[in-house]
C-alpha cells in the first residue's frame, strides 16, 4: 500500500509539472517557503488543539515540537501544496481540489509511516474510522486536504506572501534565518529525544553522555504528556 500511495502522490507531483511551463511557476525562494511553512505550521497546531478541544473537551499539544508551537505535518504540507498545486490552477478549482486530494491523503499517509518506522509510535491511528487506509489517513480527512488545497492555493498563500511583502526583506531574511536556528535546535531535540524513549522501550540503556542527559531531561512521562496523541502501534488511543 505505501508504494502505491507514493506512486499516485509522484502522479500528481508529474502532472503539475507537465502542466505550467517554468516561466508560469510560482517563484518562491526559501524565504517565502519558510515563513509559508512557519504560518501553516503555527496555524495548523492552533486548529487541531481548537478542534481536539470542542471534540472531546482535553486541551493538548498537537506540537511536533518538544517547545514550539509547530506541526510540521501541517508546515511541509502546505509548502508541496505550495509548489504542486499552484500550477494545477490553470486547469480549474476541479483540478486543484482532485490534486489536493490524493496529494494531501497521500502526504500524510507516507508522514505517518515515516514516523513509525523512525520512532516505533503512532501520532494518529484512523483504523476506526470508515474508508482508512492502514489507519495512516481517510476518505474525509483526504477530501478535507482538497478543500484545503483550493482555499490555500486561492487566498491563504497569496495572502500571507502579500503580508510578508510589507515586512522590510533584509528585516524579514535576519528573523527567518534567526527562526531556522532555533527550530533546528528544537527538531534535533525532539527526534533525539523520540529516538531514546524509543531505544528506552527496548530496555536499551544509556551508553554516553548525551543519552544520559536526554533520560534526565526528556522522561518518558514528559514526553508522553507532551505528545499526548502519541501511541504504540495496536493500541487504542483513550482521553
Amino acid at each position: 500500500m505505501t508504494i502505491m500511495v507514493a506512486a499516485a502522490v509522484g502522479a500528481v507531483m508529474m502532472w503539475s509539472r507537465r502542466t505550467a511551463p517554468d516561466g508560469a511557476r510560482a517563484r518562491l525562494g526559501w524565504y517565502e517557503l519558510f515563513f509559508l511553512f512557519i504560518s501553516s505550521a503555527f496555524l495548523g497546531d492552533l486548529f487541531e488543539t481548537v478542534f481536539v478541544y470542542l471534540r472531546t473537551g482535553v486541551l493538548m499539544s498537537r506540537s511536533s515540537l518538544l517547545y514550539a508551537p509547530l506541526s510540521l505535518v501541517w508546515g511541509l504540507g502546505a509548502v508541496l501544496m505550495t509548489l504542486v498545486l499552484t500550477p494545477l490552477a490553470r486547469k480549474g478549482t476541479g483540478a486543484l481540489f482532485a490534486g489536493g486530494v490524493v496529494l494531501g491523503g497521500g502526504f500524510e499517509y507516507l508522514a505517518s509511516w515515516m514516523l513509525e518506522k523512525t520512532t516505533g509510535r503512532l501520532f494518529w491511528d484512523y483504523s476506526r474510522m470508515p474508508f482508512n487506509l492502514d489507519g495512516r489517513t481517510n476518505l474525509l480527512f483526504a477530501l478535507f486536504w482538497g478543500a484545503a488545497g483550493v482555499f490555500w492555493v486561492r487566498l491563504a498563500a497569496p495572502w500571507l506572501l502579500g503580508w510578508l511583502g510589507r515586512v522590510p526583506r533584509r528585516t524579514g531574511q535576519a528573523l527567518a534565518m534567526t527562526a531556522v536556528l532555533l527550530l533546528t535546535v528544537d527538531m534535533s531535540l525532539s527526534a533525539a529525544a523520540l529516538l531514546r524513549m524509543e531505544e528506552r522501550s527496548r530496555g536499551l540503556t544509556a551508553s554516553n553522555r548525551v543519552e544520559q542527559v536526554l533520560d534526565t531531561w526528556y522522561t518518558d512521562d514528559l514526553l508522553a504528556h507532551r505528545y499526548r496523541n502519541m501511541q504504540l502501534p495496536g493500541q487504542i488511543l483513550t482521553f
